[in-house]
């Protein structure tokens, strides 16, 4: 979660609160819905993002609920200073709790845990000063009005959860998945298991605490059975429903275990049979939680509509470019400079866009098509990198360009070296950028599911393309590319990719006599440097390896591919 969705966050649960703001026990439930969701974050760090089975997170509350209410009653200090005192405790006590996890693994954790939340509750259970078996009561509340307290409790969920995403997305929260996935392949990476592990620990039992301490100035009252086996296994029980290694998980979660038994509060149908079928059902049918089953919906099939508007209004916006009829179909391309041609080639999910901070080439005329089946040029039926660059040829038989420098990036690296090893005499020199290897680019069958999202999800494809070319900043021309992008035909999200597998240019490749260069970036996600010096030794050329720049150096550092391409050129 960033800060801007953090903001939208809070924003609509203050409408929320807002809505209901005359009615104090709705206002309730959504603050317990807040406070059990904070614990249930804290566990889903343990468990859900680290691996570590723990059934005693009821007993992290209890430290921080009954510190704050002892406090403000015994000493009336300020809560401010109470809810730092439940912190350090409450982070103790989740350290000695992770010093067994050091040793114990699955059940034996799960027995060892949830024994430790059992002598917590009893242990409470025994203090007279704490009220013994009856509780602590008139503990004082943060507001008289219920209102206050919502907001107070949804701030708390909403810094939270941010500081949750930070420690997530950062190194930290990479080992913790590291250690859940693999323990031997996170020693091999050198990470200490048994630190990290009582780094989550500590850090999820101070999100208990947190929790804790909330409830107790939220309810007024507090006794031990508020945080014994049934709240952790409620605990839980929100995460698996909501989605183990989900920040929303713990939320779900909250909302329905916290919230079912309001609903159901005036029916004769006992809520542990209630919860036990919903575990059942959610097990079955959303094995990782309702969190993952939305988000799955939400990329699949609810944000086609959004992606389908783009790109009608998209389609119809008029172009600073020309059109030429090959075989049929109408060949979008901009034309710029004057002098020698040299032919730029876009790749897979692109457009003549993609060359738009490049094609300016003192002493040169650059032409940026767009290919059939992309951006403004027309549709054709078969896919083929072949009958791509088929067409590649004819649109230079009707310009009239006799020979160029062709440049092609991508998927467009395949349609040059078919163009340039069909036809050698239409190419006088080839620059090829990150791009697709000589002997064809195989693309895991599983990636295929994704590539069909892509058409009908403009956030995957937006961070998808962010993703191959990390040092572009340009966020307008990123948006731009993303519209172009939706235009491609829809078959050829997946065709594409499959047209890319079933070529071998290799025996072709050793009679091309004419010199290449080949530009890779080290942080290319797709082409690796392997793929690169497979390609180049088969044929006359060099390769340049960029050691700052990924899939699109033509974007992420237009100034030096002008160089390397001139410097070639004029060779």
């Amino acid at each position: 979660m960033n800060i801007k969705k953090a903001l939208i966050v809070l924003i609509i649960g203050v409408l929320l609160g807002v809505l209901f703001i005359n009615k104090s026990f709705l206002l309730m439930i959504f603050s317990l819905v807040l406070i059990y969701a904070i614990a249930a974050m804290g566990l889903n760090i343990v468990s859900g993002f680290t691996g570590q089975v723990s059934i005693g997170h009821g007993a992290f509350m209890a430290v921080g609920a009954y510190t704050t209410a002892a406090m403000a009653m015994d000493f009336g200090t300020p809560f401010y200073i109470n809810i730092v005192i439940a912190i350090i405790l409450a982070a103790f006590l989740g350290f000695l709790i992770g010093l067994p996890a050091l040793r114990l693994k699955g059940f034996y954790l799960a027995i060892a845990t949830m024994a430790f939340g059992v002598a917590v509750e009893q242990l409470f259970a025994a203090i007279e000063h704490f009220g013994g078996h009856i509780g602590m009561r008139n503990i004082p509340r943060f507001f008289e009005s219920d209102f206050y307290i919502y907001l107070l409790n949804l701030v708390f969920f909403v810094v939270l959860t941010y500081v949750a995403s930070l420690i997530l997305h950062s190194p930290v929260g990479e080992k913790y998945k590291m250690v859940r996935d693999s323990e031997v392949a996170a020693r091999a990476y050198g990470i200490k298991p048994s630190k990290i592990k009582l780094n989550a620990f500590i850090v999820s039992a101070i999100y208990g605490g947190i929790a804790g301490a909330l409830y107790a100035h939220t309810v007024g009252y507090i006794s031990p059975p508020d945080f014994g086996m049934n709240t952790s296994l409620n605990l839980l029980s929100m995460i698996v429903i909501g989605g183990m290694a989900s920040l929303e998980g713990g939320m779900i979660g909250s909302i329905i275990i916290t919230g079912l038994p309001f609903l159901f509060s005036r029916g004769n149908i006992p809520m542990t049979l209630i919860f036990g079928a919903l575990l059942i059902v959610f097990v079955l049918f959303f094995p990782q939680g309702i969190a993952y089953g939305l988000k799955l919906l939400s990329m699949k099939y609810l944000g086609r509509p959004w992606a389908l508007l783009i790109k009608k209004s998209w389609s119809r916006r008029a172009e600073d470019g020309k059109y030429v009829t090959v075989n049929g179909k109408k060949i979008f391309y901009r034309q710029q400079g004057s002098g020698p041609a040299i032919l730029m080639i876009h790749g897979n999910f692109g457009s003549h866009r993609w060359y738009e901070k490049v094609s300016s080439i003192d002493g040169y005329t650059t032409y940026t098509p767009d290919l059939v089946n992309f951006g403004k040029s027309d549709r054709i039926d078969n896919v083929s990198i072949d009958i791509y660059a088929d067409f590649i040829k004819g649109f230079m038989n009707q310009l009239k360009i006799e020979k160029a420098v062709v440049v092609g990036h991508s998927l467009g690296g395949a349609v040059s070296m078919s163009l340039a090893f069909r036809y050698p005499q239409l190419v006088s020199k080839l620059i090829l950028v990150d791009s697709a290897p000589v002997n064809g680019l195989i693309t895991p069958e599983e990636n295929f599911p994704v590539l069909e999202m892509m058409k009908g999800n403009v956030s995957l494809l937006r961070d998808s393309l962010k993703g191959i070319m990390p040092a572009c900043e340009d966020r307008k021309i990123l948006s731009e590319l993303v519209k172009d992008a939706l235009l491609m035909k829809d078959e050829c999200f997946s065709e594409n990719a499959r047209a890319l597998s079933r070529y071998d240019y290799t025996e072709l490749a050793e009679k091309y006599k004419n010199p290449v260069l080949f530009i890779i970036g080290k942080k290319d996600l797709l082409i690796t440097q392997d793929m690169a010096e497979t390609t180049i030794k088969n044929l006359n050329g060099r390769l340049e390896v960029l050691d700052h720049v990924g899939h699109s150096v033509m974007l992420e550092d237009p100034q030096m591919f002008k160089k390397l391409c001139i410097n070639f050129v004029n060779l």
